[in-house]
């Protein structure tokens, strides 16, 4: 490690990480799934988003490889060296809840040079194919309409809207729904969760959980236990068309 490197804010990684889809390689590098499988595991895939989940420990190394557009989302503390296909290096720190858009394909090399790496993506296919989505209609109980004091908007573009859940036990959530979206677990906790029919479940959420929410169903929660925290993937793709209230 050398702590005189600083790190590079969130702004800057951007920059850094759009650079490599603008040197041509004669062979460019594979998919990282492929190319460095013992760090890159999928967790799961659909028409819409390919998620995986990357880990590593200090001093672990990774080769030259390949992204599509993805959404990156830190679970963890860690610096990692960068190296892009023209030599030019960089270094980044990521962690918990960090929530990036990584619009470009993205070829790199890295070195973890401290922590440990846990990284969950989010691929975003409508982004990787070039084919931006038709405009969505927002309904009215859309969460962020109805609960902006829990459902805070990250960032949005063509492809994708990223949300930041974040409470507290003896948090209540009004009746509200959700797109299709994968929800990534950053701290996490226990919930009553109930449904319009008046039926309700108990959910446990657990740090580093990724799930494809698929159905986007009205509900409404109160926190029990822990204080979650959650990163929400909404890719428009998926979006209901023609259903707004």
């Amino acid at each position: 490690m050398k702590p005189s490197f600083p790190a590079l804010p969130s702004s800057a990684l951007a920059v850094l990480l759009a650079l490599p889809c603008t040197v041509a390689l004669a062979n460019p590098p594979g998919d990282a799934v492929a190319v460095d499988p013992a760090v890159h595991r999928v967790l799961f895939e659909n028409e819409h988003v390919r998620v995986f989940d990357a880990r590593a420990s200090h001093g672990a190394t990774s080769p030259m490889h390949s992204h599509p557009p993805f959404v990156f989302i830190g679970l963890d503390t860690a610096r990692v060296r960068l190296t892009l296909p023209d030599g030019s290096q960089g270094f980044v720190d990521t962690y918990p809840g960090q929530a990036m858009w990584m619009g470009e394909p993205l070829q790199h090399s890295w070195e973890l040079l401290s922590g440990d790496l846990h990284v969950i993506a989010v691929e975003i296919k409508s982004a990787q194919q070039g084919t931006a989505p038709a405009a969505v209609e927002r309904r009215a109980d859309d969460s962020v309409a109805v609960d902006p004091a829990v459902h805070r908007v990250l960032f949005e573009n063509e492809h994708v809207r990223v949300l930041k859940a974040r409470v507290s036990a003896g948090t209540k959530s009004p009746m509200h729904s959700h797109p299709p979206s994968v929800l990534v677990v950053v701290d996490g906790g226990r919930n009553r969760v109930q449904m319009p029919d008046g039926s309700t479940q108990l959910v446990d959420l657990e740090p580093g959980q990724a799930i494809w929410m698929a159905e986007g169903a009205r509900h409404q929660w109160e926190m029990l236990a822990g204080s979650p925290h959650g990163i929400i993937v909404e890719p428009k793709s998926a979006h209901p068309r023609g259903d707004a209230d």
